[in-house]
């Protein structure tokens, strides 16, 4: 920890001090920050006015086990410290009431299968489930997300500690629930600007009202107290006061050069904040001009630009967020994954095995999490470690027990060798690969996705079949018969595309995908667009 402490320690103080001397030069007596929520406007409206939440959460007992279990410190303090929502205050009676249960944690334990290390790395076996409500003013329930029991193993650096991680685990888990909340209910981009006062040097014999210049900037210090459709008005008035000053002349060279700065980089500030991105190009090359360099760098220049672009970005986001079903439907859990075993194995009694050569083997079958998703948190890798990485993305090796009646020992494989997995009622699970692997948008961390799973047949024809995953994960998935693996929609960004190639065979079904009604990614949604396909095409 001391090191990833150091690193960033050392990596904000080169930061700082270049921004520092950066303001010195450019004349800036103090810079503040802006921390508002851009000018691309929600999907749903209704709650605009909004500007407050309030955080109530519940934490699993095994979380805090977990840190007994490493004889570490634990603190759900810490974690509420660092759930915030950019943009809004919390506040103990919030607009929004925002409601996180971490409802199962396990830090897996003493099991003869674990790995202590993967590639000479620490690794950790952690599974969770989890649920996110928010409600509004009046309790109504806006939006839900689930988080259903899984198990995953991280890989971490060597000196990165288990209680680091397991704060991180959690928030992250957080994050992912609330994540389209944002683009749903609440203006994007995030903007994190700064903005600065002016001062005179001490040698300066200019005349000018420095105070009077500096009170003008106040409108940026009072924004999330007021509402967005003021915003123009409080601007325009500001506004018609810098530009006169776009040509400010004065004996002290040194204040006339900050005086145009600020005077166009509050008015770029002020039309980037409203989304006029016309006016925004006028102002533009003024901030250009007129930002002092450091190191070649125009940092102030590069800031607005960069922002920018991420309002273009949101605005396609928002397109996307359009699609999703902001109170999600309770999802269907298999009864194994309420076990307290649940992290560990899924289990099947009095079953029968099929493995690839049709053999069958009768008896308890006990899958492993021996080798479920990997989530690879290491901040250094070799391009050897990385390529041996993503070489076994995949549960190649979950390990499948069979308890024989009669035998002291269970006999050993691992689903990749086998076809189907029968239950005493009849129930045939099929075997397959699924999934692809990806870096994560948020963390662009490497994830496994790829894996061999057992699916549960949910509806089949001759073209056609939908399945429900039963284990490792649960998602649903498509199959045609001469396919070689399971088809998983994304659930949100790259969904449609997909959609659209897997059927590309059906024209009428991908006109259906284009104009979005498939878009949820739920089990009604599944078997509408199954029972279209098979009716339009399937036959």
């Amino acid at each position: 920890m001391k090191k990833i402490l150091f690193l960033v320690s050392f990596l904000c103080s080169i930061v700082g001090m270049a921004q520092a001397q950066f303001f010195k030069l450019a004349g800036a007596e103090s810079n503040k920050k802006i921390g508002l929520r851009g000018p691309v406007s929600p999907v749903d409206l209704s709650y605009a006015d909004y500007k407050s939440y309030a955080l109530k959460t519940s934490f699993s007992s095994g979380l805090e086990a977990s840190f007994k279990a490493k004889n570490l410190a634990y603190s759900e303090g810490f974690i509420n410290e660092h759930i915030s929502v950019f943009g809004l205050k919390k506040k103990d009676n919030g607009d929004f009431t925002i409601t996180y249960n971490l409802k199962r944690y396990e830090l897996v334990l003493n099991e003869s299968y674990l790995e202590a290390t993967y590639q000479n790395a620490p690794a950790y076996y952690i599974g969770l489930e989890s649920e996110l409500t928010i409600q509004d003013k009046q309790g109504k329930v806006i939006y839900k997300r689930y988080s259903t029991p899984k198990v995953k193993m991280y890989v971490t650096d060597v000196k990165y500690p288990y209680d680091l991680l397991a704060y991180n685990v959690v928030l992250g888990d957080f994050s992912q629930l609330f994540n389209e909340f944002e683009s749903y209910y609440l203006n994007s981009p995030n903007i994190n600007l700064e903005y600065f006062e002016v001062k005179k040097r001490k040698k300066s014999k200019s005349t000018f009202n420095v105070e009077e210049f500096n009170q003008s900037t106040q409108v940026l210090s009072m924004l999330l107290d007021v509402d967005r459709n003021n915003w123009s008005g409080l601007f325009g008035e500001a506004q018609k006061y810098w530009k006169p000053l776009f040509e400010f002349t004065d004996e002290d060279e040194d204040l006339q050069q900050d005086i145009r700065f600020n005077a166009y980089y509050n008015s770029a500030l002020t039309s980037l904040m409203l989304g006029k991105f016309d006016e925004l190009d006028k102002y533009l090359p003024g901030v250009k001009q007129y930002d002092k360099s450091f190191l070649g760098m125009r940092a102030n220049f590069s800031a607005l630009e960069k922002t920018k672009q991420e309002i273009k970005d949101a605005q396609n986001s928002v397109k996307e967020v359009s699609k999703i079903e902001p109170v999600a439907s309770e999802p269907f859990v298999y009864e194994y994954k309420k076990t307290p075993n649940a992290f560990k194995y899924a289990e099947l009694e009095k079953a029968e095995v099929t493995d690839d050569d049709n053999n069958k083997i009768a008896g308890t079958v006990r899958v492993l999490s021996d080798f479920p998703q990997i989530v690879d948190l290491r901040t250094e890798k070799t391009r050897s470690g990385l390529g041996q990485l993503t070489d076994q993305l995949g549960s190649d090796k979950s390990s499948v027990w069979i308890y024989i009646d009669g035998e002291k020992k269970p006999k050993r494989t691992n689903l990749k060798k086998l076809f189907s997995i029968k239950d005493k009622d009849g129930k045939v699970y099929l075997v397959g690969k699924t999934g692809q692997s990806s870096n994560m948008l948020t963390s662009m961390n490497l994830v496994n996705n790829k894996h061999y799973a057992l699916f549960d047949e949910v509806k089949a024809s001759k073209k056609l079949s939908l399945y429900q995953e039963f284990f490792p994960q649960d998602s649903y998935a498509f199959k045609r018969p001469q396919d070689e693996s399971f088809f998983v929609a994304p659930e949100f960004m790259g969904r449609r595309k997909a959609l659209k190639e897997f059927f590309a065979d059906c024209p009428s079904i991908v006109t259906k995908i284009d104009q979005g009604v498939y878009d949820f990614n739920n089990k009604e949604t599944y078997l509408k667009l199954y029972n279209e396909y098979t009716e339009a095409c399937g036959k």
